[in-house]
């Protein structure tokens, strides 16, 4: 199935093709493949790697300019392995409204791949991240196609994935739905009919990933300060993975999380100027997200603790035997199981005419500073 689909990948370019090997040998000895999960810092990894990137490469290192110098979520290589990309949110991204579109711009970003791999030493390592690989490549037919994309250029791939508890990704993830357009986001959804959904079903990710790659070359860690090696995201995976961190520049870690009084306000803009076609379309809206964001970062209680314990529970036999095949040595459950981060109940009281006039207050003094 690979060779077919490498056959594929470069039937139309005999001269990209000849510059991926030389000599027999592949252009990289190995890939650092880092596919998320989402919400587990990899915003944070790819700014270290943007940071770095000709720091890298002085050190044999070739995280892909490619995809544009801001380094960011490389959805690129998305768009290369979805079956049909032009349907989801990528393709709308990167402008794919087609098969035919999709086609092209394989073409075009695989050209623009073989022309910058070109440039770099025989035996570099090369260092992809895309948390919506794992997110948006949800079967094997598309993992085998990443691979098949990839293969002509890499001798052994890693493919590296960081889990987090599952309510706390969602928790998470509660901000960015209503920075995205949500006027009325619900925390903890409802149990789906047909099993567990793939995005939070971290076995079968894993198992799809290692049908393809192989076990031995996948590595989930978890995502957890105390499972870090110095407690630092950055310095784990470096460590992890032979990148040189000392003497590097660290990214500033962030908080992207809104807090209360930045949840109702922007909830209220979605309301009044969304315009309610899933794309961010209105400037005016965009605007105030990105200051509102900015001026009301922090911790908001979108559930209780009962809810979010009974959404964890879904979750706690997939996770046990992930535990026993990737964790062998790990005696612990695979996550804690404190939930006190939660309230016992939340605030479900509206927000008050006084906090709207202090944001707006606050909103228009860093407009004129």
């Amino acid at each position: 199935m690979i060779t077919k689909l490498r056959s594929y990948y470069f039937e139309s370019s005999d001269n990209a093709t000849k510059t991926v090997e030389r000599g027999g040998e592949k252009r990289f000895a190995q890939c650092i493949l880092h596919i998320g999960t989402e919400k587990t810092g990899t915003s944070s990894i790819q700014r270290f790697l943007t940071l770095n990137r000709a720091a890298l490469a002085g050190d044999g290192v070739v995280y892909p300019v490619a995809t544009g110098e801001g380094g960011g979520s490389q959805w690129e290589f998305v768009a290369c392995a979805h079956n049909e990309v032009w349907k989801i949110d990528v393709g709308k991204r990167l402008g794919i409204d087609s098969e035919q579109d999709q086609k092209r711009f394989r073409q075009k970003f695989r050209d623009e791949l073989s022309a910058e791999f070109n440039t770099a030493k025989q035996g570099s390592r090369l260092v992809i991240s895309s948390e919506h690989l794992h997110s948006r490549l949800v079967n094997k037919q598309m993992i085998e196609r990443l691979k098949a994309f990839l293969e002509p250029w890499v001798e052994e791939f890693k493919v590296v994935l960081y889990l987090r508890r599952q309510d706390r990704v969602v928790l998470s993830l509660f901000s960015t739905k209503v920075k995205s357009g949500s006027s009325n986001p619900i925390a903890f959804p409802g149990s789906p009919k047909n099993g567990v959904t793939y995005y939070f079903d971290y076995e079968r990710g894993y198992d799809n990933w290692c049908a393809v790659f192989g076990e031995d070359h996948v590595f989930p860690r978890l995502f957890s300060p105390n499972e870090w090696e110095q407690n630092d995201l950055i310095i784990d995976f470096c460590t992890a993975w032979g990148l040189e961190y000392k003497g590097k520049r660290m990214p500033v870690i962030e908080n992207e999380s809104l807090d209360r009084q930045g949840i109702h306000f922007i909830c209220e803009v979605n309301r009044q100027l969304f315009d309610g076609k899933g794309t961010n379309n209105n400037k005016e809206r965009e605007a105030l997200v990105r200051l509102a964001s900015e001026l009301c970062r922090g911790k908001n209680s979108a559930a209780n603790r009962e809810e979010a314990r009974a959404f964890y529970q879904q979750f706690i036999e997939g996770n046990e035997r992930l535990r026993q095949r990737a964790f062998p040595d790990r005696t612990a459950l695979l996550f804690d199981e404190d939930f006190s981060e939660y309230p016992e109940e939340i605030d479900e009281t509206g927000p008050r005419y006084e906090d709207a006039v202090a944001l707006a207050i606050r909103l228009w003094r860093a407009k004129l500073g």
